[in-house]
């Protein structure tokens, strides 16, 4: 088990994560400090901790911090929770962290908390022995660059007493090699171009893609998703496309699926195997969240390994499948109001509803279908068949 010291300062995060913790090999060994000197009390009483999670709340005085912290242990993993975002911070500051006190773990929330970001930090563990080795070397030898930069200093006084031309001709080559200009081209390239689709209902897909990655999952359990990933998997299949499709649910039911389509049950996958092989890749998520019928977040489902929803970020298209009933329309309306889920889903999110989308969800500018409509198959076809012959 991975055992985790948190200072938030009482910003309620340790709630959160330890609804998604559970079932997980990670546990919080104390309750959330909320100061530097009951973090440190905290470090001291536990010094074989894997996991030291700090919010910025509490690391008013950082140096202080993380000096106290390296002298009791070497070997946790020190993960800090920063305010604001990057580019607000001097690029040798945050460098400083990983020079002096071996901090690679650092997180930016300026937009925003991303649990599942700080959860797969966590489960990393404690540093390793050469993670160790690495940050007591400076200590050992405290000023290498100093007798460097002695012995240079010892050359450059020599060779200007014999030969003040040579030296004045090596030094103004090794001032020139600062070239700017190349930099200019890069600003040409306009970064914004991602966002506009986002507001846009219609689908556009990257159709040069050779393989495509279709990933769903479902807003409650019997919304259908294994069913639908199934169907999808023959549609294709029968229209001559090579398809393979994963079950990362935890279920079993793959191996009872006898069609034209390969299916296999699996924990993981690295998807970059396949897809010189085959024309799409379906994954079959499950149910990842447990929401309550009035919209609110409990966590994981039980059991559910929380990094297996890195694959929607590598998926072309993402499929969520709904009910439509009214006790199960604010668990699809979690992930259209919630801060992190509303800020990703674009264009390439499909929302599947087992009757006719309810009325109250098409305020959101999301793509919304009737599973067993035409305009579904129709979207589809386009996409995967239509669209190629453009």
């Amino acid at each position: 088990m991975i055992s985790i010291i948190s200072a938030f300062g009482g910003q309620h995060i340790q709630d959160a994560l330890y609804k998604d913790m559970q079932g997980q090999n990670m546990f919080f060994s104390l309750e959330d400090c909320s100061n530097g000197i009951s973090l440190i009390m905290a470090v001291e009483q536990h010094p074989d901790v894997d996991v030291i999670v700090i919010g910025h709340t509490v690391v008013k005085d950082i140096e202080t911090y993380l000096s106290q912290i390296r002298e009791i242990t070497k070997t946790a993993r020190i993960v800090l929770l920063l305010n604001g975002k990057r580019h607000q911070y001097i690029q040798e500051q945050y460098e400083g962290y990983n020079r002096r006190y071996n901090v690679e773990d650092i997180i930016f929330e300026g937009d925003g908390i991303d649990k599942l970001k700080i959860l797969s930090i966590m489960n990393k563990g404690r540093l390793t022995v050469e993670q160790e080795i690495k940050e007591e070397v400076p200590a050992e030898n405290p000023k290498p660059e100093e007798k460097l930069i002695e012995k240079t200093k010892e050359k450059t006084v020599e060779i200007p007493a014999e030969k003040p031309d040579a030296v004045e001709a090596d030094i103004k080559p090794k001032e020139k090699p600062k070239r700017k200009k190349p930099d200019k081209p890069k600003r040409k390239k306009p970064p914004v171009i991602d966002i506009k689709p986002k507001k846009k209902k219609i689908l556009q897909h990257k159709l040069a893609d050779k393989c495509w990655v279709i990933s769903l999952f479902g807003t409650t359990h019997g919304a259908g998703v294994t069913n639908m990933t199934a169907s999808l998997a023959e549609y294709l299949a029968g229209n001559g496309k090579k398809v393979i499709a994963f079950n990362l649910s935890g279920g079993d039911e793959f191996k009872y699926i006898n069609g034209q389509a390969e299916y296999r049950d699996v924990k993981s996958v690295n998807i970059s195997e396949f897809e010189n092989d085959y024309d799409v890749i379906l994954i079959d998520l499950g149910v990842p969240y447990r929401i309550s019928s009035g919209g609110y977040y409990n966590g994981f489902s039980d059991g559910y390994d929380y990094r297996n929803i890195e694959y929607l970020k590598k998926s072309s298209l993402q499929i969520v499948m709904s009910l439509s009933d009214a006790w199960h329309i604010k668990k699809c309306e979690y992930f259209l109001t919630d801060e992190q889920w509303a800020g990703q889903i674009s264009n390439s999110y499909i929302f599947l509803f087992d009757t006719k989308p309810p009325k109250s969800l098409k305020q959101y500018a999301v793509n919304m279908f009737d599973r067993n409509s035409q305009s579904f198959a129709e979207e589809i076809a386009r996409l995967f068949l239509i669209g190629e012959e453009r």
